[in-house]
């Protein structure tokens, strides 16, 4: 018989070595596996950014999330787009929750996650943060997919490809648990681009604006049950005297997330344009003016706000031929149901 090198570490274990049972290891409990990759996706505008963020400081906090008990660490919030977007967030959670100090850090720049060589430089950055921080990183957030392929093809096999060895590389090194943040097609509810990630990662979790509340599921996990998710809310958070706020996450009741229908038989274009304006309303809302005469108090926003964000949703299409008569037509009919109230150029959620 040959005889055991005891003295090096072997690249691999066998079935002997194997322990008689084993649990499995969680971050997230039922959500989030420690040390696994998930991928978060919904639309533009349905929360994804607010409850990843927060999912992130409970993690940081070692407070309890949705009633889950979370695994306490370090995260790094990799945020090649919107880093200011991201510190605001935190910014307000801080103001929210009263937590002055936690393990988060937050990583702006441009990176190639096509690249063997990104995986070294974050995980050169995760150490560091364990060293100013004396926590062990649990979880490191890639925000997004599409910037991290860095000019790449989201439908191609070779960049997703190498996306999803880069992250791979980065576990292997950091031990931590990574979560990419992503997006969907608009006519369709699965992930987008090439079929690679979603066959890498262990846990997807779709996010969705429901209509009353948000929400996020489990849509795949290889070895927890799926459909296990939270419900929330978002609130804004004045973080400024001149009166800048920030979105965070308020838990909801899952009960209410069933998809609502509009009262005043809204269409499902007109809905997202409701959620549209919902938040436009929460990043740029001013009060009404008391010439409105409005019974309660009301944010608004100029009618070009919405408007620019429902191009940015491609809720009016970019091929539009004639987007200023599609918008007239979508706020008319808006007008007409009772879903939003115009006045002087402004416009609210009625």
């Amino acid at each position: 018989m040959i005889p055991a090198q005891a003295d090096c570490k072997r690249p691999f274990v066998l079935y002997a070595d194997l322990n008689v049972t084993e649990s499995k290891a969680w971050l997230v409990h039922k959500m989030l596996g420690a040390g696994e990759l998930s991928v978060f996706y919904g639309a533009p505008g349905c929360g994804k950014g607010v409850i990843i963020e927060d999912l992130a400081l409970h993690i940081a906090s070692g407070h309890e999330w949705h009633g889950r008990p979370v695994t306490r660490g370090a995260v790094v919030y990799v945020a090649l787009e919107r880093k200011r977007l991201v510190e605001r967030r935190a910014i307000a959670f801080r103001k929210r929750h009263g937590l002055e100090d936690l393990p988060f850090a937050i990583v702006g720049g441009v990176y190639d996650f096509r690249q063997p060589a990104t995986a070294a430089e974050i995980a050169n950055i995760c150490r560091d943060v364990e060293r100013e921080t004396t926590e062990r990183i649990v979880l490191v957030i890639v925000d997004t997919v599409s910037r991290a392929l860095a000019g790449g093809d989201e439908n191609s096999p070779k960049d997703m490809g190498a996306l999803v060895t880069t992250v791979a590389k980065l576990q292997e090194k950091t031990e931590a648990a990574v979560l990419l943040v992503h997006h969907k097609p608009h006519d369709s509810e699965r992930m987008r681009g090439h079929g690679a990630l979603f066959g890498a990662v262990d846990t997807t979790v779709a996010v969705a604006n429901t209509g009353s509340v948000r929400t996020a599921k489990v849509v795949k996990a290889n070895d927890s049950e799926e459909g296990e998710g939270v419900a929330f809310t978002v609130a804004g958070v004045q973080i400024a005297a001149d009166g800048t706020t920030a979105a965070v996450a308020i838990p909801a009741d899952m009960a209410a997330a069933e998809p609502a229908k509009s009262k005043r038989g809204g269409n499902p274009r007109e809905r997202r344009a409701l959620s549209a304006l919902a938040e436009t309303v929460l990043t740029q809302g001013e009060p009404a003016p008391p010439s409105f005469g409005l019974t309660a108090p009301t944010n608004c926003v100029p009618l070009d706000s919405w408007r620019q964000e429902l191009c940015r949703r491609d809720i009016i299409e970019s091929s539009d031929k004639n987007p200023r008569a599609t918008f007239k037509r979508i706020k008319e009919g808006m007008a007409a149901k009772g879903m939003i109230g115009i006045l002087d150029d402004r416009v609210w959620a009625a």
